[in-house]
Formats: structure tokens, C-alpha cells, sequence
């Protein structure tokens, strides 16, 4: 499987910086996150339906996304990994049935969480603190921090191998439906004022400024409208973006990585695709439709002028057209 988070640390982070002396020595220097094109996409605004019909697909089976070309040889690995991703999306768009091997199943959908939704690592609603949650080399010195709502904790199986790999202590600082910026919040699902959630990001900031990680790389869901005081992309979101960013980097004197939203198909895939088996047309948004891309725009600018990197991760699920809820056998989100 083609690593699509090394797509974008080469690409944001790698490149930019790989001559740069100083920086030789960081932990993003070369962040090789291997997570596939298919990572679960969590959606922290929808509750997620704990039933799902016993479908399965009677389509053809699916090769799976991102499979090593035989006899490849590979020039560079940003072009490899982009060529291939673009190859495993154009064809997928292409299908319009759900293959008899999808993965996970769609009866088992929606209870395929992986550890880190489950072990306490990501606060509910009421929870507060940041427990000890670190992945991969645990006594290494060098510190890599994923930050953010559930949206910012469903890369966490994609990095941890990585971590492993590279000898990082990856530590994962994750609440439901709090996104780490400084914006009042409302939680519809308490009826109240979050106070759990302004509660939490103090405790993050505090635990960043004492771990001084080499790299933070922050995520949240885009889909906060009015019900939570403030909606995704819009002047006071944008204006806290750009005023964590610098504030990470000043109090902590890591490297900053925002990644963009992944595209929003506006329903719940695994119930969709239950009723559409041999025609997931219905299913699978249009591009514009499911990308904001004047809100990825200004966030983008308002990231760069703090000093970060920002990730648009359009281009790693969809074709200039679609974005196709199964990539090869893979499902590619969960709610």
C-alpha cells in the first residue's frame, strides 16, 4: 500500500526543509506516516447509527487500493505515491458496484473503530484530561503530536506504524467534537456551553509546552455549523486557526501541520451503500459538492501566514469529477 501520509509530509514537510541544517535532525524531516487512501473518516458531527443492514456486495471482487506495480522502479517517491493514489481513485470512480470483498463489510461498519476510539485515548464529551496515549518508540526522545477531534484521531493507525519504524513517541491528544482552536462552543449533544471542551484544550496546550514535540500535525472535522456557535471556514474559525498555529510554534518550537478536511459525502456511506449495492452512483458525491474549496483555500492562507503547512487531501480521494466512497475493496468512511 502506497503510504498517503508520506505523500504529504514529503510534499509539506520533507522538501521544504531537507537542506535546511538545523532541521535535519527533526522528526518531521522525513515523515513517512504510512496510512492508505483508505483510512476511515470519522465524522465528529454525525451520531453514528448503530445498525447497519446485513449487506453484501455482489459485485466482482476488488483488487486491493495501491498495489506495488511488479518490476516498478520507482524515481521518485512524492510522484510514485501520487501517480499511484490517482490510479487507485480514477479507477474506483470508475465502479459503480460494491465488490464482494469490501473491507469492512457493511454489516460491520459501523462498530470498525480502531484501539484509540476505544481505549480512552479520545475524551467523550463529558471527559476531560489528556492520559498518556503513545504509540510507537515510547522511550524515544523524539516526540510527534496528532492533535485535534476525532477527525484528528482517525490518522492514528496510519502514523503508528511509522512511529515504530523511525523510533518517535507518537502521542495522540483527541476530544469529540472539540477542535483545538480558541472558539466559544456549544455542544448540541450536552444542550449547553462545552465547557468540557475549553476545559480540554487548556490541558493540550499546557501537556505541548511541557513535551515540546518536534512536530504537531492538527485535524478536525469541518462539518461545526450554527448548532455549535460558530461554523467551519468562517472568520472567527479562520482567525483562531492562525492564531494556534503561532501559538504552537512559539510556546513549543515545533513544526506545524494542518491537514485539510476529507471530502464530506453529506450521508451515512455504509447505509447508503446497503441500499445501492449494484449502483453506488447515489452514494458518491461530486467533487464540489463534497470539497469546500474556497473555505481549504483560506484556511491554507491563514496557516502559511502563521508559519505552518497545510495539506489539501483532495487529491488523495477524488478525481477532478467524484469522490468515491470505495477505494479498490476498501471502504473509505465509516459515518
Amino acid at each position: 500500500m502506497a503510504p498517503t501520509l508520506a505523500v504529504l509530509t514529503l510534499r509539506y514537510v520533507e522538501r521544504p526543509v531537507r537542506y535546511s541544517i538545523p532541521l535535519r535532525r527533526s522528526a518531521s524531516r522525513s515523515l513517512v506516516l504510512g496510512s492508505a487512501v483508505t483510512t476511515v473518516a470519522v465524522s465528529a458531527a454525525l451520531v453514528l447509527p448503530m445498525f447497519v443492514p446485513a449487506s453484501v456486495g455482489q459485485g466482482r471482487p476488488a483488487p486491493a487500493a495501491m498495489v506495488e506495480p511488479s518490476g516498478a522502479v520507482i524515481t521518485d517517491p512524492l510522484t510514485d505515491a501520487m501517480t499511484r493514489i490517482a490510479a487507485a481513485v480514477t479507477a474506483s470512480a470508475a465502479r459503480h458496484d460494491v465488490p464482494s470483498n469490501l473491507t469492512p463489510p457493511l454489516s460491520e461498519a459501523a462498530t470498525d473503530k480502531p484501539a484509540v476510539f476505544v481505549n480512552g485515548c479520545v475524551r467523550s464529551w463529558r471527559e476531560t484530561g489528556v492520559p498518556e496515549c503513545s504509540a510507537g518508540d515510547t522511550a524515544s526522545a523524539t516526540t510527534v503530536a496528532l492533535v485535534g477531534d476525532s477527525h484528528a484521531a482517525m490518522w492514528q493507525p496510519g502514523m503508528e506504524p511509522v512511529a515504530e519504524q523511525r523510533h518517535w513517541r507518537l502521542v495522540t491528544m483527541a476530544k469529540i467534537t472539540c477542535p483545538l482552536q480558541d472558539v466559544g462552543i456549544i455542544s448540541p449533544y450536552l444542550g449547553r456551553e462545552y465547557t468540557e471542551c475549553q476545559t480540554w484544550r487548556g490541558e493540550v496546550l499546557r501537556r505541548l509546552r511541557a513535551e515540546r514535540p518536534k512536530l504537531v500535525v492538527l485535524d478536525m472535522s469541518r462539518r461545526y455549523g450554527a448548532d455549535f456557535g460558530f461554523t467551519a471556514y468562517d472568520r472567527a474559525w479562520l482567525a483562531s486557526l492562525k492564531t494556534l498555529v503561532a501559538q504552537l510554534r512559539s510556546t513549543t518550537g515545533a513544526r506545524v501541520l494542518v491537514l485539510g478536511p476529507v471530502p464530506d459525502p453529506h450521508s451515512v456511506v455504509p447505509v447508503c451503500l446497503s441500499g445501492h449495492l449494484t449502483d453506488t452512483r447515489d452514494c458518491t458525491p461530486a467533487r464540489p459538492t463534497a470539497v469546500n474549496t474556497t473555505g481549504s483555500a483560506a484556511e491554507a492562507e491563514a496557516v502559511r501566514s502563521a508559519g505552518g503547512h497545510y495539506a489539501d487531501l483532495s487529491e488523495l480521494f477524488c478525481t477532478d469529477a467524484v469522490c468515491p466512497v470505495i477505494i479498490g475493496n476498501d471502504l473509505v468512511f465509516r459515518d
